[in-house]
């Protein structure tokens, strides 16, 4: 019975084997896919971040240009502001008749003469 027994030992061990090899089989193609799934996350993310990085750029760049484009345009406002401030002599006054509020005047009118873009002339809270 000896070798009977271990001849049938030796059988189920190479049983054993053959089912763990297939599942370790399994298990080893899982990891592939996990590893080309992480590698896909990695490069769409890094590809996301590119493109929104490229588009900030870009759009920092318009917004520089609209800046610059909008100073002579606000630097008008400002002087229209003051002027309806002399002929008026109030700020609510002037206020009412621009559509923005008493605030906004009086930023235009603390503004200097030859301010940059931005300095909330167009931007005026409006009422």
């Amino acid at each position: 019975m000896g070798r009977r027994g271990s001849s049938r030992r030796a059988a189920a061990l190479r049983r054993a084997q053959q089912a763990k090899a297939a599942r370790d089989a399994a298990a080893a193609r899982r990891e592939q896919q996990i590893e080309a799934a992480l590698a896909d996350y990695f490069e769409a993310a890094e590809q996301a971040d590119r493109v929104r990085s490229d588009a900030r750029r870009k759009a920092d760049a318009v917004l520089e240009a609209a800046e610059q484009a909008a100073a002579v345009p606000l630097a008008a406002v400002r002087d229209a502001v003051r002027r309806l401030r002399e002929l008026t002599g109030s700020t609510s006054d002037v206020a009412s008749l621009c559509a923005i509020t008493a605030a906004a005047v009086r930023d235009l009118l603390t503004a200097p003469a030859d301010a940059a873009a931005g300095g909330g002339a167009g931007e005026g809270e409006r009422r």
